[in-house]
This record gives structure tokens, sequence and C-alpha cells, in this order.
């Protein structure tokens, strides 16, 4: 059916077979005059919510708009408005979606995912410096809310735990990797401070010197073992092989072999599994817990859980004993010099690819980094090269031959 005008400027047309309430759907248009040329554009259907009247004061909506300048002269116009407006609310409402997101939200469903797809390896010391330290200060609040106070706030807290500075370091770059992730996808507009801003940065030479003599660690193991005997357990299987704090707090029972003495580490910092032999103190020590589950942890602390950072007793134990009293940094005795200790032990009886295995080292540098040479070595060292300074108590004389053979 043809357009038929129903009022001045209002036109519209019948459906031939779709009924409104009792009479046929009717479809609205309307004629006007706008920028010297007669337009005509389609308003909608009755079914729609649209009547004579509405399509009246739309009209005289959109005369006025041509008469003054004022708002919108087409309904072309006026749809690209509404719909350019309806992008921009759209986009706010998921910028603000994005903006009110949580940290431990955004850890979870964003960067975890996206972390174990490109760098699995790397991943594994992110997710302990995340579960330890960042989601229990930080996971609750709002992504976009961290500034530099919750920085402060974070670093505080990992220096009064006692944490080096190297270990500070790394959990500020998890959090800042965190927020640069972020960054990238717009849901943050903030790059992360740098850690001279934070003070989470560490000297570049982080070797630990610190080696106990024997005395002083049987001393410092029988005082450990009278506070907390669960802590002693760790310490010296720690101590007895070598290996990272993470890989002992980590050991499950079905990752020990007593019978053969030898313990598996399937995760370790390089993400190569690694087996290690245990000696017969350490066996004797195990074979005293009662056997877990296969996937339970051997070792627990005093209420029963898996350890997740070196005992408290440990350190307790050590201020103690003044083992740190008026010792530098890298001077202090801490969990991780257990396997410093044991490298230093291990330098004098192994070659350099022994040790190299037995540790779990990639890199020769770093077998080379944690040895020291022997009291006993140096004396060798010392006397060897004095010998050469001094005066043979008897010495053949050798005539030098003159020029020409004469």
């Amino acid at each position: 059916m043809k357009a038929a005008t129903v009022a001045p400027g209002i036109r519209c047309r019948d459906h031939e077979t779709r009924k409104h309430g009792l009479k046929p759907d009717r479809y609205f248009f309307v004629r006007y005059q706008a920028g010297g040329k007669q337009i005509e554009e389609a308003l909608g259907w009755a079914s729609e919510g649209w009547t004579l009247k509405r399509a009246q004061e739309e009209l005289a909506k959109l005369r006025s708009a041509a008469r003054t300048g004022d708002g919108e002269a087409t309904l072309r116009e006026k749809r690209t408005v509404a719909a350019t407006k309806r992008k921009a609310d759209q986009r706010n409402a998921e910028e603000a979606v994005r903006r009110n997101v949580t940290l431990a939200t955004y850890f979870t469903e964003s960067y975890e995912p996206w972390a174990l797809a490109t760098k699995p390896k790397a991943f594994g010391r992110e997710e302990m410096n995340w579960r330890l330290w960042i989601e229990p200060n930080l996971g609750d609040l709002p992504i976009a809310s961290i500034g530099l106070d919750q920085w402060d706030h974070l670093m505080k807290t990992v220096v009064a735990a006692g944490l080096s500075e190297r270990s500070r370091e790394y959990v500020a770059g998890t959090l800042r990797r965190i927020v640069k992730h972020a960054r990238e996808r717009r849901v943050v507009t903030e790059a992360p401070p740098s850690g001279r801003m934070i003070g989470a940065t560490a000297p570049q030479n982080n070797r630990r010197l610190r080696v106990l003599t024997d005395n002083e660690f049987h001393v410092f193991l029988d005082a450990l073992k009278e506070r907390d005997i669960g802590a002693w357990r760790v310490t010296v299987f720690a101590a007895g092989t070598g290996c990272r704090a993470s890989e002992a707090f980590t050991l499950t029972w079905g990752n020990l072999d007593l019978a053969d003495g030898i313990a598996t580490f399937p995760r370790t910092k390089n993400g190569r599994p690694r087996t290690v032999p245990i000696g017969s103190e350490i066996r004797t020590i195990l074979a005293e817990l009662p056997a877990g589950a296969p996937t339970s942890p051997v070792f627990l602390n005093q209420v029963g859980r898996p350890y997740d950072m070196a005992p408290t007793a440990f350190r307790k134990c050590a201020d103690a004993l003044g083992l740190n009293e008026g010792r530098g940094p890298h001077d202090r005795f801490t969990f991780h010099s257990l396997r410093h200790m044991a490298a230093t032990r291990l330098a004098r009886v192994l070659p350099l690819r022994g040790m190299m295995d037995t540790l779990g080292w990639t890199q020769p540098a770093m077998a080379l980094r944690y040895s020291h040479t022997s009291d006993a070595d140096r004396k060798i060292a010392a006397d060897t090269l004095n010998a050469a300074l001094q005066p043979a108590a008897t010495q053949k004389v050798v005539p030098l031959r003159k020029r020409g053979g004469v």
C-alpha cells in the first residue's frame, strides 16, 4: 500500500496483513525542509510505539533544529549521534568494569593464563611471590587504585619479614610485570614505579660470603632442635643435600626413595628435574617420620602446614646465638646460606661437572660463584708462591755461552 498523508508533514503506510490491535500496523514518515532541501525520513511502526501525536512532536523538533541550528536537523544525524553516544557509553562502562577489577581477579583471569602460555618456567617464581606476598597485601584492591602508597606498604612488609634485597627485588618485579601487562591492555593508565623509586633494587653482585665453621653449625643445629624440631629437620635436609629452599619446602613423600637414598626434585628453578643423594644421617631422620601419601609434603611446620618461607625459628635461633650481629647483608647467616655452605664443601671433592649436576646449575659460572677456596688450599697456594722468593740452599751455576760459541 502506498503512503498517504495523515497530517501536515506526516505520512503513513498500513501493513497489508499485520495487525496492531484491531487496526493494521501503520508505518510513519515525516517530510520537512532542512538545508534548503525537501527531506522525507522514516520513523517506525505503530507496533514499535509510534503514534500520530509522537510523529508530530518529532517533526516539530526537527523543524525547530533546522530553523535555529540547535540540535540535529535530520533523523539521520540524530541516529548517528545516538549511535556514537551508545558506543561511548559502552566503552565507558567497560572501562569502569576494567578499572574496578581487583588485582587478584586480574591476576587469575588475565595475567596467569598469559604467563603460563608464554613463560611457564619463569612463572613458578612469580606465582610464589604472588601467593606469599602480593596477594595477601594487595589482592583485594582495584588494580587501577594501586599507587605509590600501596607499593611502599608491600616493600615495608617484605622488609619486616627479613627478605633479602634480591628477594625484595624479585617480589617488586613480579608486581611490576602484572601492572605492565594490565597497562598494555588499557586496564590501568599509569606505568609501575621503578625499583629505585620504591627501594626495591639489589646490588649486581649478591654473592654470599658467609660459611659457618663445623663447630658453629653444630651449635646452631643443637639450639634449633631444642627450639623447633620441624625446623631442625628441614634445615638438616637442606644442609645435607644443598637443595634450594623451595625444593625442600615442596618435597613430597613420592619424591623420596629411602631404600636407595635419593630424593627427586621434579620442579626446580631452571625447569629441569633433579635427583640428589641423601646421606645416612638424613635417611635416619626421615625414617623416623610417619610416611604420608605420595603427594603429601615431607616437612611440616608447627601448625601442620608445608613451609612457604624459611622457618621463623631459624631466624630467631641465628639471632639468639649472635651469628648475624654486626654482619653486613652478604655476610648474614640465612636459610640460603645452607646451600652456599654445601657448595663450598662439595667444591673440595667434586669436579665442576659434578657440582653442577648435584646442585642443579646449568652454567659453570654458578658453581664458581657459590664455591670458595678453603683455608688449606690458600696455605698451599701461599707456600708455593713463597718458595719462589726464597734463595736456594745450593745453586748450580750454569755458565753462559759467549757469542760465537767461544
